[in-house]
C-alpha cells in the first residue's frame, strides 16, 4: 500500500467496525451493482463529534470494501481462484465505466446488531473511472451524519495481466522425449524443461554451449562436447551453471569450463543422480573453479581432472552418496566430500581435504596430506558446500499459439482478430496482392541511421523487390521469374499497420532457387517506456485453421487446453529473415542496393553483441519484434544456409533448422572477446522437438516485451488479476 494517508485521530468510542457478513454483502455491489445492506456493530456515538463520526463511518466503509478486494485478488496459482480474481476486477471495471466513466453510485444502509436500522448517517459509495482509462479507478465513500458530511476516496490502478514471461534460453525443449545434438553450438543458455523422467539427451560431434544448461532427464556424452560457463546474457551480474536432474554418462571427452572466477551462486555442475565416466573429463581450470555435485559417482577409464570441489551427497531412492574413483589419472584441485562410502582403486590426487561420512577403501591410494583425510566426518552442507536445489519444474507455459490465434481475451492476445480474418473471408490478401500494386514493387527506402552509435546519422539506402504493409498470407502464388533468386521482401510495420500477421500457407515449400530474404522494419512510434520496445510486432503464424477450440484452463496443470488445431508442414531452403536495423548494419551498400541475390557474408567490421551490456565497436540488437508462432503438430524444415533473426514460440511443434546458416558472423561477449561463427538463428527457439545439423551456432536475443509471448507464462508467484492501491484521500 503506497502513500499512507494522514488520518484524523480515531475516537475509540466512535469507530465503526465491519463484520465479515458486512464485507461480503458490500462486495455484492461488484457482482450485481445493486444496493446491499451492510451490518455494523456500533458503539456509542458522541453527538459532539458529528464530523468525526461521519469521517470514521466513511473511512471504515471504504477500507472494508478495499480490503475485501485485496483478499479476493491475493496472489495465487490456483486456476479457479484466478478466474474469480478476473471476475472481481472485471465487475469493478464495469461499475467504473458506467455512465461514460462517471461510474456507479449506491446508497448503503447500516443495520445494528439487533437487526434494526441505526441512524448513524447515510453513506454513498461511488465507483468511477479516474481520467479516461478504466484501468484507473477511484472509489469514493461520502457519509452525512446529523448534518455533517465527510468524504474519503481510494485511488486504484487495476492490473489484469500475468507477470511478463522471462525468456532466458537460446534453445528450450518443451517435449517429453529425448534428443540428440550433432555439432550444435549455442551462445546463451539451453534447457529441456519438461520434467518427465527417463528422457535421454545425447551430445555428439563437438556440441558446445556457451552459457548455462538445465535439463530434466539424463545426458549421454560422446565426441568431445564443451560447456563453457559464461556470464548470463540476461543479466551480466549472474553466473552460469549446469543442472542435470538424472544421470550424466561420459563415454568420450567432455569439458566443462568457465570464463569466470567462482563465486557463490554459480560455477557448478549439479547432477541429480549418478555421474559415470569412462573417458577423459575436465571440470574447471586453474583460477576458474567449477564445483560438482552428484548423488553417486563412478569415475573410471581415462583421466578425470577438476578445479573445484567434488561433492557426493545422498539422494532419493538407492542413491547413498557413494563414490568410486578408478580412472587412470584423476586429480581434484580442491576438496572431496562423500556422504556415503569412498572406494579408491587407482591413485587419486586431492589438493585440498577429503571428508567421508562412511568408510574409505583404498586410503593409501589417496595422494593428500594425511591430516587432511577425515573418515567418519560430519558434513556441514552449508555455504559453498550446500547442494544446489534442482527445481521441481521450470515455469510452465500457460498459453499456447492457439490461444493467441483464437482467444477473445485481450489480456492474452492482440492478434486474434488478424488471424481469424484469414478464415472468415475478411482478409484474402497474399504477397501477390502487394505485387499487384506498383507502389510496393522495386521499393527503395532511404533513412537516416546512426551506424556508429555516436549519435551521428547518415543516410542509408536499401532496395527491395516487394514491400508488405499489412497482414496477409504468404502463399505459393508469386511469380518465380519476378520473385525467385533471393528476392528481398520488406515487411514494413508502422502505427498504421499495427501488428502485421503473416500466415504461412500450409504446405509452403520453397526450394533453393527461391531463397527469399525477408527484412522486417519496425517503425511504430508507441514505445514501452520501461523496455524501449515498440508496441507493434511482426508475426509469422502457422495455417492452423479456425476450428480450434479453447477448452479452458486445466485445473491440475494450470495450462490452457485446446483442440482442433490443423497440422502444418513447411519446407524452406535458403530462407533468410533479418531485422531491418541489423540488416542495414550487417551489409554494405553493394548488398543493400540489390533487390535480389544471396546477401553473402556480413561486411568486415560488423560485430553482433548478444549480451546485456554495450561493448565498444559492436551492435547490440533490441529485443526482437519478429515472432514465429507455430501451432500443434506443425513441422518446419529449414535447410541450405537458412537464417532466422527472430523468436520461435512452438511448444507443441517440431523445428528443424538443419542448416549451416549465415557464414562469417562475428559475435562478442561482454568482455569484448570475439568469435566468428556460422549462425542459424539470433533469438530464442522454443519447441516440442528441435533438430539441427552441421557446425552452426544459435545466438540469444530476447523477444519483444510487447509481443504476445509475454503472456505465454508468468512467474510462479505472480498475481494474474489484481490492483495497486495508489493512495487514500480525505476531502
Amino acid at each position: 500500500m503506497k502513500n499512507t494517508p494522514k488520518r484524523k485521530q480515531r475516537n475509540k468510542h466512535g469507530v465503526v467496525l465491519f463484520t465479515a457478513v458486512a464485507v461480503m454483502l458490500m462486495l455484492s455491489i461488484l457482482l450485481t451493482a445493486t444496493v446491499s445492506f451492510v451490518s455494523v456493530n456500533r458503539t456509542k456515538t458522541n453527538d459532539n463529534y458529528k464530523s468525526k463520526q461521519a469521517y470514521l463511518t466513511a473511512s471504515s466503509t471504504l477500507e472494508s470494501f478495499i480490503n475485501q478486494i485485496q483478499t479476493d485478488t491475493a496472489p495465487t496459482n490456483d486456476p479457479t481462484a484466478k478466474a474469480q480474481q478476473k471476475k472481481a476486477i472485471d465487475n469493478l471495471k464495469k461499475l467504473a465505466s458506467a455512465n461514460s466513466g462517471k461510474g456507479t453510485t449506491t446508497n448503503v444502509s447500516y443495520n445494528g446488531s439487533n437487526g434494526k436500522s441505526d441512524n448513524i448517517g447515510t453513506t454513498k459509495i461511488t465507483v468511477a473511472q479516474e481520467g479516461t482509462s478504466v484501468a484507473n479507478i477511484v472509489v469514493t465513500c461520502e457519509t452525512t451524519y446529523l448534518g455533517k458530511t465527510e468524504k474519503v476516496a481510494a485511488h486504484i490502478s487495476t492490473q489484469s495481466v500475468t507477470k511478463p514471461a522471462e525468456y532466458t534460453n537460446t534453445i528450450e525443449l518443451v517435449g517429453n522425449g529425448g534428443a540428440g545434438y550433432d555439432n550444435l553450438n549455442v551462445i546463451g543458455d539451453m534447457a529441456g524443461i519438461n520434467n518427465t523422467t527417463g528422457k535421454v539427451y545425447r551430445f555428439t560431434n563437438n556440441t558446445s554451449i556457451y552459457g548455462s544448461y538445465l535439463m530434466y532427464g539424463s545426458l549421454e556424452v560422446s565426441t568431445q562436447p564443451l560447456i563453457m560457463l559464461k556470464p548470463s546474457l540476461v543479466d551480466e551480474k549472474q553466473g552460469s551453471t549446469v543442472t542435470i536432474s538424472e544421470n550424466l554418462d561420459v563415454s568420450n571427452e567432455f569439458h566443462i569450463n568457465s570464463t569466470m572466477a567462482r563465486a557463490d551462486g554459480y560455477n557448478y555442475v549439479n547432477i541429480g543422480q549418478k555421474l559415470s565416466t569412462s573417458n577423459h573429463m575436465d571440470v574447471g581450470s586453474s583460477g576458474f573453479d567449477v564445483d560438482l555435485f552428484c548423488c553417486e559417482a563412478n569415475i573410471g577409464g581415462n583421466d578425470y581432472t577438476q578445479y573445484g570441489n567434488f561433492y557426493v551427497y545422498k539422494g532419493a531412492g538407492a542413491y547413498n552418496g557413494d563414490a568410486t574413483f578408478g580412472a587412470a589419472g584423476q586429480t581434484i584441485n580442491g576438496s572431496l566430500y562423500v556422504e556415503g562410502d569412498l572406494n579408491v582403486t587407482k591413485s587419486l590426487k586431492v589438493t585440498g581435504s577429503v571428508y567421508v561420512t562412511g568408510t574409505i577403501t583404498g586410503k593409501d591410494k589417496i595422494v593428500c596430506t594425511a591430516s587432511n583425510i577425515h573418515e567418519g566426518a560430519v558434513l556441514s552442507k552449508a555455504g559453498r558446500d550446500a547442494k544446489p536445489q534442482i527445481p521441481v519444474s521450470a515455469d510452465a507455459y500457460v498459453y499456447y499459439p492457439e490461444d493467441f490465434f483464437m482467444s477473445n481475451d485481450t489480456n492474452v492476445t492482440t492478434i486474434s482478430d488478424q488471424y481469424q480474418a484469414f478464415y472468415d473471408g475478411s482478409n484474402t490478401k497474399t504477397f501477390n496482392t502487394f505485387a499487384s500494386d506498383w507502389t510496393n514493387v522495386d521499393y527503395t527506402l532511404t533513412e537516416l541511421i546512426d551506424l556508429t552509435g555516436t549519435g551521428a546519422k547518415t543516410p542509408v539506402t536499401s532496395r527491395y523487390k516487394l514491400r508488405i504493409t499489412s497482414s496477409c498470407t504468404w502463399a505459393s502464388d508469386l511469380s518465380f521469374n519476378d520473385y525467385g533468386n533471393g528476392s528481398r521482401i520488406l515487411v514494413d510495420v508502422s502505427d498504421s499497420s499495427g501488428d502485421i500477421v503473416i500466415r504461412l500457407q500450409n504446405g509452403l515449400n520453397l526450394g533453393a532457387e527461391w531463397s527469399p530474404v525477408i527484412v522486417v522494419r519496425n517503425r511504430s512510434t508507441i514505445i514501452d517506456t520501461t523496455t524501449g520496445d515498440r508496441k507493434y510486432n511482426c508475426y509469422f503464424v502457422s495455417d492452423s485453421g479456425s476450428a480450434i477450440t479453447l477448452n479452458g484452463i486445466d485445473s491440475v496443470t494450470g495450462k490452457s487446453q485446446h483442440s482442433g488445431s490443423s497440422a502444418c508442414n513447411y519446407s524452406f531452403k535458403g530462407l533468410k529473415v533479418f531485422d531491418y536495423d541489423t540488416y542495414v548494419r550487417m551489409f554494405d551498400s553493394s548488398v543493400l542496393n540489390n533487390t535480389k541475390g544471396n546477401p553473402g557474408l556480413p561486411q568486415s567490421g560488423f560485430v553482433l553483441n548478444p549480451t546485456s551490456v554495450d561493448v565498444a565497436g559492436s551492435y547490440r540488437p533490441k529485443n526482437s519484434s519478429i515472432i514465429f508462432l507455430f501451432g500443434e503438430n506443425t513441422t518446419l524444415n529449414a535447410t541450405d544456409q537458412s537464417f532466422f533473426q527472430g523468436s520461435f514460440y512452438s511448444p507443441q511443434a517440431i523445428v528443424n533448422i538443419a542448416t549451416s546458416g549465415l557464414g562469417g558472423l562475428v559475435v562478442t561477449d561482454s568482455a569484448g572477446g570475439k568469435m566468428t561463427v556460422q549462425c542459424c538463428a539470433v533469438g530464442v527457439v522454443i519447441a516440442n522437438s528441435f533438430g539441427n545439423a552441421n557446425t552452426a551456432f544459435y545466438v540469444y536475443t530476447k523477444p519483444s516485451t510487447t509481443s504476445v509471448m509475454q503472456n505465454a507464462k508468468g512467474g510462479k508467484d505472480d498475481s494474474a488479476f489484481g490492483y495497486t492501491l495508489d493512495r487514500y484521500d480525505h476531502y
